[in-house]
């Protein structure tokens, strides 16, 4: 009759809600005023009475619940009601006033469990003997819903207990997600750290091969060194011995023997290649460059050392990581530098550079190679001078 709609049940107690804060306060007394009636001709242990709490505010609706703080204000304004009374919420009283004949009694700010600040509360005074004048048009409340508690006289509030444990579970539900989530994180976490370290170890073996390959390269050079020079030396002590010992008359197969010796000698002997080599040896002050987009070029110092034709250095980078290069400088002055390092999130990064040596100065390019986790490639140069 009143456009109302049963939300819950709890027990013995009833959750309704309307659309209209008069019709919510009309089914009210209505309903009081019968019980009071009926309530004349029965013994006291036949009585049925009831509390009511209306409190007007905003809900959730929740499949076929009622939430929110509105409902919680309704149920403890409903809990402080005497048997057979109703009582209001101040936000109530203002939309009724002028709108209903009834006998209000502000019993002031209450302050109820769990509602953080004071409610002003009214009481309906001799619920039995209202009357209302004639019903108005409908009267609607833009975004707000009258919450009407109703519960039998003796039973605390109806049960807002079913919204705290429907709290409890989600909460409790929120906190499982939520535990799932981190340990989900920590193991994605660990699977990138494991991952790179991985990368990183094997960065580091790569760098230990190749400095193994160019030791061994070194060696092998130097070996032929040795061997040119040592051909060199016999041939020309064989040349000696025959422009002391040459005659018109010396056999033809000495002849034969001395040119076979000279040209062995030449086709061994180096092209000028350890010399040169050597030459380059020496340590050289300077620096890498790495080019950022937008922004100018961020430098940092690092010392190359130069032996046998192999080139050294590291550096420490802002995460205090060992970053390497190591590379050769060829005889024609032509130079190639392998880079190790490290990105600015911690990822491993490598560079090839190639550059020449002139003039004791040497300048080197490239481009910074990095894996998956650092998509961004950039450009990096290095500049040296040799050391008095």
């Amino acid at each position: 009759m009143h456009r109302g709609r049963i939300f819950n049940t709890a027990g013995d107690a009833l959750l309704a809600e309307f659309n209209s804060a008069v019709e919510a306060v009309r089914c009210a007394t209505e309903i009081q005023a019968a019980l009071q009636t009926r309530n004349e001709h029965l013994a006291p242990e036949e009585k049925m009475q009831f509390r009511m709490g209306i409190n007007l505010g905003d809900v959730i609706i929740q499949g076929g619940d009622l939430l929110g703080d509105g409902v919680n204000v309704a149920a403890r304004i409903q809990a402080a009601t005497a048997p057979g009374g109703i009582c209001i919420s101040g936000s109530v009283y203002d939309q009724i006033q002028n709108k209903l004949s009834l006998d209000f009694k502000l019993l002031g700010n209450q302050t109820f469990k769990n509602i953080p600040k004071p409610v002003r509360t009214y009481t309906i005074n001799e619920v039995g003997t209202i009357t209302t004048p004639a019903r108005r048009t409908r009267w609607q409340v833009p975004a707000a819903i009258i919450a009407a508690v109703l519960a039998i006289a003796g039973t605390g509030y109806w049960g807002h207990q079913q919204y705290y444990s429907h709290r409890t579970n989600q909460l409790r539900d929120n906190a499982k997600l939520a535990a799932q989530l981190e340990a989900q994180k920590q193991s994605t976490d660990q699977a990138q750290l494991q991952t790179q370290k991985l990368m990183a170890d094997e960065t580091q073996r790569r760098a230990l091969e190749e400095r193994n390959k160019l030791e061994q390269e070194r060696k092998l050079l130097e070996a032929e060194k040795h061997a040119t020079e040592k051909a060199k030396r016999e041939a020309q002590l064989q040349t000696q011995k025959l422009m002391a010992g040459e005659t018109q008359h010396r056999a033809p197969e000495e002849r034969k023997r001395f040119e076979v010796a000279t040209q062995h000698a030449a086709s061994t002997a180096p092209k000028e290649e350890s010399k040169l080599e050597l030459s380059h040896d020496g340590s050289y002050s300077g620096q890498l460059c790495t080019q950022l987009p937008y922004k100018e070029p961020f430098c940092w110092p690092v010392a190359l050392v130069v032996r046998n034709g192999i080139a050294e250095g590291s550096w420490i980078n802002a995460a205090t990581k060992t970053s390497r290069t190591i590379g050769t400088i060829a005889a024609d002055g032509s130079v190639q530098l392998n880079l190790t390092g490290w990105t600015p999130t911690g990822k491993p990064a490598e560079a090839k550079l190639l550059g020449r040596l002139v003039d004791g100065a040497i300048t080197a390019s490239g481009q910074w190679k990095t894996n998956s986790f650092w998509k961004s490639s950039y450009a990096v140069s290095g500049e040296w001078k040799r050391n008095p």
